[in-house]
């Protein structure tokens, strides 16, 4: 199949499985093809296999044109660090690297732009350029002018201008710390970001108009994140909603990226044997977001051992940590430091269990006008969990 065909197919599949239902967004995707913001050259799919449009060509364009993520950078030694401790995702793209920059799978794009509510005469500011393919779609859509994008990246960004020159498009991409917005051109009645976020920046929610929306990847573990559309009243608060389930990269900051968390060989002070796997919950996308939730400030990484494959959980300093890891037909729990982190898990999985098992969509997101996030369920009067 062509590069045309496969575009075609792929708008045409996600028309028919109800991701795209606006009219004018279809339009976006159709005239905008995700092929032509792909490095030819650098780029992996997210199991870390190597694209080269010039080597592989079949290959290249067939991971352009599959529902997945491509990654388009890698963190290197001085580059942005996640701004947030994220969690390394499973599969990384090598043994020691970690995303710093992709092109989002389109169904994802797809409901991010469809929870926008794109209509014309909106400005929108987006957060994370990258390949800038959804710079250009926004543009379509709104016209130039209206968008404005920045990119925490130099080089990243002078790539996107490159790219949307060449597709006659001319948005206003800006070399900036995307946690600060962009205040020069704010208002604005929207701000969208490809990048996560554990706590809407207080700047996004200043340079909002009353009545304005901002639509993000949110999530406190990296790999069980949600898609946030909070309306902004004007007075420094939001309020929103939880759609599905999405991965993104997390939103970054200048500096040297910060270690990650490691499995360091401590001796526990509690061991246990249970039957039931007790990983599958970390795995699992619904009760990982509840975890995630219900448990504060912690991390985990897939831990490889000759008996097979465990997990390494810790707090976000490393004090508090859990190893699991099969034992024989059981597995074995082990933890150390001042919190019991697994006996947290098993509380807050009681707790999910006691509410109904309830799915993300269930769950929503508050901002009050000093700053605190709270997640609550079903209603924002209803049961709550401090961010």
């Amino acid at each position: 199949m062509t590069a045309s065909e496969r575009h075609s197919a792929l708008i045409e599949a996600m028309i028919a499985d109800g991701t795209l239902t606006d009219a004018a967004l279809i339009d976006a995707f159709r005239s905008v093809p995700r092929h032509r913001f792909i490095p030819e050259t650098g780029a992996l799919t997210p199991h870390g296999t190597v694209l080269n449009a010039n080597s592989d060509p079949e290959r290249w364009l067939a991971a352009v044109y599959t529902d997945n993520a491509i990654v388009t950078q890698v963190d290197e030694p001085g580059s942005p660090r996640p701004r947030e401790a994220p969690v390394p995702r499973e599969p990384e793209p090598g043994p020691e690297t970690a995303s710093a920059s992709s092109s989002a799978a389109p169904t994802v794009l797809a409901r991010l732009l469809g929870l926008a509510g794109l209509h014309e005469g909106q400005t929108v500011l987006e957060v994370g350029t990258g390949t800038a393919w959804n710079t250009a779609l926004l543009a379509h859509r709104l016209g130039d002018g209206a968008v404005t994008s920045v990119e925490i990246d130099p080089r990243l960004a002078a790539s996107a201008r490159s790219v949307l020159r060449a597709e006659g498009r001319s948005p206003a991409v800006h070399a900036a710390d995307g946690y600060g917005g962009y205040p020069p051109d704010a208002p604005y009645d929207l701000i969208t970001s490809t990048c996560g976020v554990r706590r809407v920046p207080p700047a996004w929610l200043d340079q909002v108009r009353p009545g304005g929306l901002v639509v993000c990847p949110w999530g406190l573990l990296e790999g069980a994140g949600v898609l946030a559309r909070v309306e902004c009243p004007g007075d420094g608060s939001a309020r929103g909603s939880f759609h599905g389930g999405v991965g993104f990269v997390p939103l970054r900051t200048p500096g040297a990226a910060a270690p990650p968390a490691r499995d360091s060989g401590q001796q526990p002070d509690e061991y246990r044997l249970t039957q039931s796997d007790p990983v599958a919950p970390l795995m699992a996308f619904t009760t990982a977001f509840a975890l995630s939730v219900m448990v504060p400030d912690w991390r985990v990484r897939r831990r490889w051992i000759g008996t097979g494959s465990g997990v390494w959980v810790c707090d976000l300093e490393g004090v508090s940590w859990v190893r699991v890891y099969p034992y024989g037909t059981s597995w074995m729990i082990e933890q150390g430091g001042p919190r019991s982190i697994w006996d947290e898990f098993e509380e807050a999985l009681a707790l999910w269990a006691e509410l109904g098992e309830p799915e993300p969509d269930r769950f929503g997101l508050s901002v009050a006008g000093d700053g605190a996030h709270r997640v609550w369920l079903d209603s924002a009067d209803g049961r709550t969990w401090d961010v």
